[in-house]
Formats: C-alpha cells, structure tokens, sequence
C-alpha cells in the first residue's frame, strides 16, 4: 500500500510541475506586460500622443515582450488629470487532456501631477 501511495503522490507532483511549466510563461508575461504599462503610462500622461498611437505603442512593445496584443484590444482613457491604459487579451495553452484558454486584463492609470 505505502508503494501505491508514493507512486500517487510522484504523479501529483508530476502533472502540477506539467501544469505549471506551461501556464507560468503565460502569467510571467502578463507580470512583465503590466510593468511596461506603468512605465508608459507615466511617459505618456505628458507626451502630446493621441489614444491610437498610444495603444499601437503598447500593443508593439507587448510584442516585444513575447505578449500577442493588437491595438484593438488596448483601451486608452485619457482626462485633463490622468491616463489609464487597460489590455485585455487571451492566450491560449494547450494542455494534453484539456487545451485552455487564460483571460487576462491588465490595468494601469497614472495622474498627472500638474494639473
């Protein structure tokens, strides 16, 4: 019985290990995608740029990154006292048993200090 149990309890250790080896990339990259959208959103809450050019920015230095983001899915709000920049997206893991899909939403906002 203490065979049964230790093989168990090998193959849980296995299949998380699994699991977290091709779910991590994905969460790593939207750790990374939402500190470049701080840093942005600091530059641009003072750089003369309009909404569009501003999400095709982001959605090319996400690329960069190793993030698939198209424009269209970067939401810029701009006010007289702040910027905020959100991106939601999915990227799709392909697990042997059960292929998902992992939604992320990405939010960052930054006020402008002289107004």
């Amino acid at each position: 019985m203490k065979e049964l149990s230790a093989i168990f309890w090998v193959l849980v250790i296995l299949v998380g290990s699994f699991m977290l080896y091709k779910t991590l990339p994905a969460y790593w990259g939207d750790y990374k995608l939402g500190r470049m959208m701080e840093e942005q959103a600091v530059v641009y809450t003072y750089a003369p740029k309009t909404d569009q050019d501003i999400s095709k920015s982001i959605a090319e230095k996400a690329h960069d990154l190793g993030v698939e983001l198209t424009p269209e899915e970067v939401k810029v709000d701009r006010t007289a006292a702040e910027l905020s920049i959100t991106a939601t997206y999915s990227v799709h893991v392909d697990l042997p048993v059960h292929p998902i899909d992992m939604t992320f939403t990405t939010k960052t906002r930054n006020k402008n200090v002289m107004k």
